[in-house]
């Protein structure tokens, strides 16, 4: 978003400022002159030191040396939000988010989406979570593919499922992964949807790039039933072609940004498939899974303090878990079950099991 706001409103960013918040201006004058706050944390000394000699005219009108005026601020939860006012119309947003990298780094995150929704002039920019459902009943045709571009970790083949359970049924709903020689198999099985109105899922199309064109003269010599979906998934590849992706219906798919988009995607996955009626013990057990479905996700945008790597937690291991928690409460009579076992199951089976380390999985240890 920052690099969008950079190039299309180049007069937000003021003269260094860009150099500056990216690390690239080089260290002035002896700072020993410069007056520290004594609000603020010693170890944003050398920050501050570098920014008073960039920037000496916006530091020159902050009053910093001011206790009374920047204290609140330093102590604020929301600091990006709560400057002081006679500061406040003194400065640019993006001299704000200045403010904040030297001074209160831990607000940073906060405050550059701040600036992007301010200079964008819209109140999000997270995309809300994918609505199948919508998708499907808004925008989808038989004769144009859907195509599911995917990040790391991130895979909708279960949600897909179980999108295809509700409309037309598992019997009418076909996959297939491509990569072990499955490039024939897979035309019969799309000429065979085609003619059957059933839908097929083709997965993994980056392992087949140079078998793609093929799956193009296919596709525009079928003449599908009208209730024929083609669903494709695949990672970014440089050698896709390109007819492929503009005839498509072209989706990105990765795990929501932040903690509430994560948490917001679970209820709208969970809310089609839970029946009413539920008991309400269970849906605080469905809860407090989807906030530690959530905090494991959003660890891996903090590498290596969140985990030392990588790991591919997806959709798939947050339904293997309600699946055992589901079980456990339907063993145990619909009472209390041993949350022993549950956590045993969760950080051994489940989470665990992707987990090659034992420094990472002691953060997982419930």
């Amino acid at each position: 978003g920052l690099y969008y706001v950079k190039g299309v409103y180049p007069s937000h960013i003021g003269e260094n400022e860009w150099e500056f918040f990216t690390g690239t201006v080089v260290a002035g004058e002896d700072s020993a002159t410069i007056k520290f706050p004594k609000w603020a944390s010693p170890e944003r000394k050398e920050a501050f030191s570098i920014f008073c000699n960039t920037f000496p005219k916006i530091t020159s009108v902050l009053q910093l040396e001011n206790d009374g005026l920047w204290k609140p601020w330093a102590e604020s939860l929301q600091c990006e939000k709560d400057f002081p006012t006679q500061a406040k119309t003194k400065l640019t947003p993006f001299q704000r988010l200045l403010v904040v990298q030297v001074l209160r780094p831990d607000r940073l995150e906060s405050a550059m989406t701040q600036f992007v929704c301010e200079a964008l002039r819209e109140r999000n920019v997270s995309p809300p979570p994918i609505s199948l459902q919508r998708m499907f009943e808004d925008e989808t045709i038989a004769s144009e593919p859907i195509l599911f571009i995917t990040g790391p970790g991130s895979d909708p083949s279960k949600e897909l499922q179980e999108f295809a359970d509700s409309q037309i049924g598992r019997a009418k709903y076909h996959e297939l992964a491509m990569g072990g020689g499955q490039n024939d198999v897979a035309l019969r099985m799309m000429k065979e949807c085609a003619k059957d109105g059933d839908w097929l899922c083709l997965k993994n199309l980056h392992l087949v790039t140079a078998w793609l064109p093929s799956l193009e003269k296919e596709l525009k010599a079928l003449k599908p039933d009208k209730n024929f979906r083609l669903w494709l998934t695949t990672e970014p590849h440089p050698k896709f072609p390109a007819i492929l992706l503009q005839s498509s219906l072209k989706i990105a798919h990765e795990a929501p940004p932040g903690i509430k988009k994560n948490l917001q995607r679970t209820f709208q996955a969970f809310s089609s498939s839970l029946p009413p009626g539920v008991d309400p013990n269970f849906m605080q057990v469905i809860f407090l899974l989807a906030w530690l479905h959530a905090i494991i996700q959003e660890r891996r945008t903090y590498i290596p303090q969140g985990w030392t790597k990588f790991y591919e937690f997806s959709y798939g291991d947050l339904r293997a878990a309600e699946g055992i928690l589901k079980e456990l409460t339907e063993s145990s009579g619909g009472g209390k079950f041993q949350l022993e076992t549950a956590y045993g199951l969760l950080e051994n089976a489940v989470y665990g099991g992707r987990i090659d380390n034992e420094y990472d999985l002691s953060f997982i240890h419930i």
